[in-house]
Protein backbone atom coordinates (compact mmCIF):
# COMPACT_ATOMS: atom_id res chain seq x y z
CA UNK A 1 0.00 0.00 0.00
CA UNK A 2 2.86 2.36 0.80
CA UNK A 3 4.48 1.65 -2.58
CA UNK A 4 1.25 2.60 -4.33
CA UNK A 5 1.16 5.91 -2.45
CA UNK A 6 4.75 6.69 -3.43
CA UNK A 7 4.03 5.77 -7.04
CA UNK A 8 0.98 8.05 -7.14
CA UNK A 9 2.98 10.92 -5.63
CA UNK A 10 5.72 10.53 -8.24
CA UNK A 11 3.09 10.33 -10.98
CA UNK A 12 1.36 13.50 -9.82
CA UNK A 13 4.60 15.44 -9.49
CA UNK A 14 5.80 14.36 -12.93
CA UNK A 15 2.41 15.25 -14.44
CA UNK A 16 2.62 18.72 -12.88
CA UNK A 17 6.14 19.25 -14.17
CA UNK A 18 5.54 18.00 -17.70
CA UNK A 19 2.16 19.66 -18.05
CA UNK A 20 3.70 23.12 -18.06
CA UNK A 21 6.91 22.08 -19.79
CA UNK A 22 7.41 22.34 -23.49
CA UNK A 23 6.76 19.05 -25.26
CA UNK A 24 9.65 19.61 -27.69
CA UNK A 25 12.33 18.70 -25.15
CA UNK A 26 10.66 15.44 -24.16
CA UNK A 27 9.96 14.55 -27.77
CA UNK A 28 13.62 15.11 -28.69
CA UNK A 29 14.80 12.90 -25.81
CA UNK A 30 12.39 10.10 -26.71
CA UNK A 31 13.39 10.28 -30.36
CA UNK A 32 17.07 9.78 -29.48
CA UNK A 33 16.17 6.80 -27.28
CA UNK A 34 14.09 5.37 -30.12
CA UNK A 35 17.05 5.69 -32.51
CA UNK A 36 19.33 3.89 -30.07
CA UNK A 37 16.84 1.06 -29.57
CA UNK A 38 16.41 0.75 -33.33
CA UNK A 39 20.20 0.47 -33.81
CA UNK A 40 20.47 -2.23 -31.14
CA UNK A 41 17.57 -4.16 -32.69
CA UNK A 42 19.09 -3.98 -36.17
CA UNK A 43 22.52 -5.12 -34.97
CA UNK A 44 20.96 -8.00 -33.05
CA UNK A 45 19.08 -9.14 -36.16
CA UNK A 46 22.26 -8.95 -38.23
CA UNK A 47 24.29 -10.99 -35.75
CA UNK A 48 21.67 -13.58 -34.80
CA UNK A 49 22.83 -16.22 -37.32
CA UNK A 50 26.41 -15.84 -36.09
CA UNK A 51 25.38 -16.31 -32.47
CA UNK A 52 23.22 -19.31 -33.35
CA UNK A 53 26.20 -20.88 -35.05
CA UNK A 54 28.35 -20.44 -31.95
CA UNK A 55 25.61 -21.92 -29.77
CA UNK A 56 25.42 -24.95 -32.05
CA UNK A 57 29.17 -25.48 -31.92
CA UNK A 58 29.23 -25.05 -28.14
CA UNK A 59 26.37 -27.53 -27.73
CA UNK A 60 28.15 -30.14 -29.85
CA UNK A 61 31.32 -29.66 -27.83
CA UNK A 62 29.37 -30.19 -24.61
CA UNK A 63 30.05 -26.72 -23.26
CA UNK A 64 26.40 -25.86 -22.59
CA UNK A 65 24.85 -27.38 -19.49
CA UNK A 66 21.55 -29.18 -19.94
CA UNK A 67 21.95 -29.96 -23.61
Amino acid sequence: MKLFSVFMLVLLVSAAIFNGAEAGWLKKQLKSVEKAVRRVRDRAQENLPLVQGYVGVAAQAGLLPGR
